[in-house]
């Protein structure tokens, strides 16, 4: 059948976005769909800024992150944005934290260059963070922060303007698999392509759910919390890393982006919810213990609260993305399960999914991101 699509991509943020991007530059005739409009606030994707690192306990997003890196920065010079700004990263915790011993052994054996910290060292050059005299921390100058909408933005204007065709407020009603491809049913339109990949975030467990599909993906209601920086020049991007608090509770946060404030988060709230009925109104609660670990932690970045939001996660069991073919059809490709930390890894898992639909060899072992390792899941037990 002589089709007008080669691939069709359900979901645009940073992973759809990309994808589409990608197939675009590949000559793919592309139509991408979005329920909601570009660069929205119902998801994952929104925002001033998002961390970019090398900073990990497992080597495979290491590898990952050294093409991410290059492919941001492709990106900026295709685009004429400035997506990614260099801050360093400032890893900090307990002695015996294992996720940083852990983060520290994998570094050295992949020879991304760190330093190691004492808390009276870290505090000489980092006066932004107050450390217990027996704490620790590590250092990474290559990481960054990543400017998340613009980076889906010019993604999305890349790939429309290399002739993709991308509709928004277009709600997937359903996906019928044929026989040599997929027709995908919106509330007045089908459209057909020979392969289909979904990137829909939250949504992924209710669109596989539908393919008769169950994984173990969990959407979860997360918040961030910016504060008015006391003194806004230690602040700045050119002056405050990225950070990361090792502990049983992971603490999280950016410097002030273009004045929206210094964000500090709990990573993995864990507040389990369903994307289309979300409480979208941010806790008093969360915000004090946001601002209680700030002030302990960073006493200088805690002033007023400018603002406070509800973003998405979709969690693993393992918190490990998903990235595969569907069993019963293999013209359907998808990533999801990005757990608090996929953005960074957007514009590669986009090429990484592209390459899976046209068939093309793939330079990672992905078999971490299998869904073979939810057999049981997939077997029957369905969506948790």
């Amino acid at each position: 059948m002589n089709r007008p699509y080669d691939v069709i991509v359900i979901g645009l943020g940073v992973m759809g976005s990309a994808a589409a991007y990608h197939l675009a530059r590949a000559r793919q005739r592309v139509l991408a769909l979005e329920q909601f409009e570009l660069d929205h606030r119902n998801g994952s994707s929104h925002g001033e800024s998002r961390i970019i690192r090398y900073a990990y306990t497992h080597p495979l997003y290491v590898q990952m992150a050294r093409e991410s890196f290059a492919l941001w920065e492709a990106l900026e010079a295709a685009s004429g944005r400035r997506l990614m700004l260099r801050t360093g990263g400032f890893d900090f915790g307990a002695p015996d934290s294992p996720t940083l011993r852990a983060t520290h052994q994998t570094l050295e054996s992949a020879s991304v260059l760190f330093e190691w910290l004492n808390a009276e060292e870290a505090m000489r050059r980092f006066p932004q963070f107050s450390l217990t005299a027996e704490m620790v921390a590590l250092y990474q100058p290559d990481a960054a922060y990543l400017a998340a909408s613009a980076c889906v933005i010019a993604q999305a204007e890349l790939a429309h303007a290399l002739g993709a065709e991308l509709l928004f407020e277009t709600p997937v009603r359903r996906i019928e698999p044929l026989h040599d491809g997929v027709r995908i049913h919106t509330a007045d339109r089908t459209y057909e392509a020979g392969k289909l990949i979904l990137t829909g975030g939250a949504w992924m467990g209710k669109l596989l759910g539908a393919l008769d599909l169950g994984l173990p993906l969990q959407p979860t209601r997360e918040q961030i919390v910016f504060f008015e920086p006391r003194d806004p020049d230690l602040f700045t991007p050119e002056r405050c890393p990225v950070f990361i608090f090792h502990s049983p509770t992971w603490f999280y946060g950016l410097p002030d982006v273009d004045g929206s404030g210094v964000k500090v988060g709990i990573h993995g709230n864990n507040d389990a919810c369903d994307p289309d009925q979300v409480n979208r109104t941010p806790d008093g609660a969360y915000i004090e213990r946001v601002a209680a670990w700030t002030r302990q932690h960073l006493p200088l970045a805690a002033g007023a609260v400018k603002e406070a939001r509800i973003c998405l996660y979709t969690m693993t069991p393992d918190e490990h993305f998903v990235l595969d073919q569907h069993p019963a059809y293999p013209q359907i490709v998808f990533g999801a399960g990005f757990s608090g930390h996929g953005f960074k890894f957007g514009n590669l898992i986009g090429k990484l999914l592209a390459d899976m639909a046209l068939g093309n060899p793939i330079s990672y072992d992905l078999s971490l991101f299998s869904v073979a390792r939810f057999r049981q899941s997939v077997q029957g037990e369905g969506d948790r």
